[in-house]
């Protein structure tokens, strides 16, 4: 049986190229599960660049995850994905009533992320109000020498803050997200090798 059993959720490489020359290409989205610290459970999912089925390719790697782990939360690496796709985190929250944590890497300028969708989407009134509103509702935390911005659903702050504290012990990132992004990187690649030339 599995305790403290976490899902982060991050995307694979893609070739920034393909966002103008080739629309509808697709990269990888990961789900790995970490039990107390070790990874147990890897879950593999393809999400358009640039498109909108970001949340429903994550809802897929959710049911998958929990028919096989109670899952305690899920990380995910922001709001954007593959591109602008977009994962919405309440969406996530509102079906499973599991915690739903959203690290940011990097602190974002919302008015430069709202001209870029403008520029580009005509639904970009839809992206952003989902990126402002879990970005502008965001908090920081010291964990070590690092800060990390992150923004909960369904955890009191301290509980989040207590959980990152445990989950970035050899990391400077929550250690689900940690892996996610490395098998995402590194299977991204080859993903994009082999089937995207």
């Amino acid at each position: 049986m599995y305790h403290n059993c976490f899902l982060g959720i991050d995307d694979g490489y893609f070739n920034v190229l393909y966002k103008r020359l080739e629309p509808k290409r697709k990269t990888l989205l990961v789900g790995a599960v970490t039990c107390n610290h070790k990874i147990v459970d890897v879950f593999l999912n393809y999400i358009t660049i640039d498109s909108l089925d970001g949340t429903r390719k994550a809802i897929e790697i959710v049911e998958d995850a929990t028919s096989k782990y109670e899952i305690d939360a899920i990380f995910l690496d922001g709001v954007t994905y593959a591109g602008f796709n977009i994962i919405d985190p309440l969406r996530i929250y509102n079906i499973y009533s599991i915690p739903v944590v959203t690290m940011f890497r990097h602190a974002l300028d919302l008015e430069r992320v709202r001209f870029a969708l403008k520029k580009h989407f005509t639904d970009y009134t839809y992206r952003f109000s989902i990126i402002e509103n879990i970005y502008s509702h965001s908090n920081v935390v010291k964990i070590g020498e690092t800060n990390l911005r992150y923004h909960s659903i369904g955890l009191p702050m301290k509980f989040v803050e207590t959980i990152l504290e445990k989950l970035c012990r050899y990391y400077f990132y929550p250690y689900p997200l940690h892996v996610a992004d490395r098998i995402a990187s590194l299977l991204g690649r080859l993903y994009f090798k082999e089937f995207n030339r």
